[in-house]
């Protein structure tokens, strides 16, 4: 016997509390944005090259990226809004690549001079400029002219707007300046350490990248690799965890802030990202939330709700319909047809009693909620109720519709206190004060009070 989605929401009439209440406090948006002179990895020797544009000319990108490409390095673009505006040719060549794009301001001004109001409208139109060409930044912002990069104020206002990533550099090789090739070499053998960022500039003038070749060939004679921006933003198993996921081409897209103390114990972690967010604990390992699932997870709280971390990845459900994560508290499951909902305690101890989405009650529909004299929570093909008197259990088709007419646990029945089982002719279920019964061949329910 199946319920039908509109039976089964009659009782969310009938609910008088919801979820446990959002903690505060940790997990929360950076007040500040990280600053990042060098990877997180600084043993490891490897370099990251970015390249840094304003707008007085738009450079070569075609041959910068061709040599990119022939070394198969992905590097990081820090472009103006008003360079965007005028070159979107080279931009849309530039980033179609996969490179990393920078939010290095509108019109390139000193930031330490400026207003909050004033940072955040540089911020603004150069996005602006990135998002009309179908890209960007993703809160990742750097200095014009290197200025105010470590200033408090700066960093707190760069967050404030949703740039929790400022991606500064180790040493620029001054090709800008039209420094010759031995003079940028130089300045590669001497300022080069591990993680370094290397800056260079895109532009008619700068000598970076005709010197390009011979900087990538003498990092590698100083036994130098190349990272990429993305992970060169993340660090110890959670960027282990981002790695093997697939990186910035994974569901979680580019990293959107650093690493961060998910909560003040000092045993956990947090990074955010795009589309999701990495959580790793030590006693758990690390474990990615993302989309919808996400979207559930963050709303109560995360790691601060009774949830708690998560133990799995979002996972595919065994029937091959939905997805999962499974959490320290309890379950979010998603499926397109049911959306997601979160399922726990002993409710979700008898969801998986009788087979988890493969059962007869299919995915959840609603989240736990609080009903008269007790908790329920609604799937696709029934009810489970529980009390701490009556424990968990089950009211599904024909008995279900007639339990809500009823009026569901507010009724003069009560809560179940068995699942639905045969009988002669027929199934029935018993609640606290009666039983309800089916016919199996007239189709006939009858309730008894007792």
């Amino acid at each position: 016997m199946k319920t039908t989605r509109k039976l089964a929401a009659l009782v969310a009439a009938l609910v008088v509390a919801s979820v446990p209440l959002r903690a505060t406090a940790s997990d929360a948006a950076p007040g500040s944005a990280t600053v990042f002179t060098r990877a997180y990895d600084t043993a490891s020797k490897n370099v990251t090259l970015t390249f840094d544009a304003d707008w007085w000319s738009p450079g070569n990108p075609d041959e910068v990226l061709r040599i990119l490409r022939d070394n198969g390095i992905t590097a990081a673009f820090s472009l103006t809004g008003r360079y965007v505006e005028k070159y979107p040719d080279q931009t849309r060549t530039l980033l179609a690549a996969g490179h990393k794009l920078i939010n290095h301001s509108y019109d390139h001004p000193y930031f330490s001079g400026l207003s909050q109001s004033e940072r955040w409208s540089e911020l603004d139109q150069a996005e602006a400029a990135f998002n009309r060409l179908g890209f960007t930044s993703g809160g990742w912002f750097r200095a014009p002219y290197r200025d105010g990069y470590q200033d408090a104020s700066v960093n707190r206002d760069l967050a404030a707007r949703g740039y929790y990533v400022n991606f500064d550099w180790t040493f620029d090789t001054t090709g800008y300046e039209g420094a010759s090739l031995d003079t940028i070499l130089a300045r590669v053998r001497q300022y080069t350490v591990p993680g370094a960022t290397i800056v260079m500039h895109l532009s008619n003038d700068s000598t970076d990248t005709a010197a390009l070749p011979s900087i990538i060939s003498t990092l590698r004679g100083m036994g130098y690799g190349f990272t990429d921006p993305y992970h060169a933003v993340t660090q110890g198993l959670i960027g282990a965890k981002y790695a093997a996921l697939g990186a910035q081409r994974s569901a979680l897209g580019p990293p959107r802030s650093g690493e961060m103390a998910a909560t003040a114990a000092g045993t956990s972690a947090v990074q955010w990202f795009d589309a999701g967010r990495i959580y790793w604990r030590n006693n758990l390992g690390a474990f990615e939330v993302h989309g919808a699932i996400g979207g559930k997870y963050f709303g109560l709280g995360s790691v601060t709700s009774f949830l708690g971390y998560p133990k799995t990845d979002e996972t595919t459900t065994p029937d091959g319909k939905g997805r999962f994560n499974h959490f320290e508290g309890g379950s979010i499951y998603w499926s397109p047809n049911s959306g997601a909902d979160l399922v726990y305690g002993a409710i979700r101890d008898k969801w998986s009693e009788l087979g988890w989405e493969r059962g007869f009650l299919g995915y959840p529909i609603s989240d736990e909620v609080g009903v008269t004299g007790g908790r329920a929570s609604q799937f696709q093909g029934g009810n489970v109720y529980w009390s701490a008197a009556t424990a968990a259990h089950e009211v599904h088709g024909a008995i279900l519709s007639r339990y809500l007419q009823l009026g569901g646990t507010s009724s003069s029945l009560g809560l179940p206190v068995g699942d639905e089982h045969d009988i002669d002719g027929g199934r029935a279920s018993d609640f606290q004060h009666g039983t309800i019964t089916w016919n199996a061949t007239t189709g006939v329910v009858t309730v008894t009070n007792r």
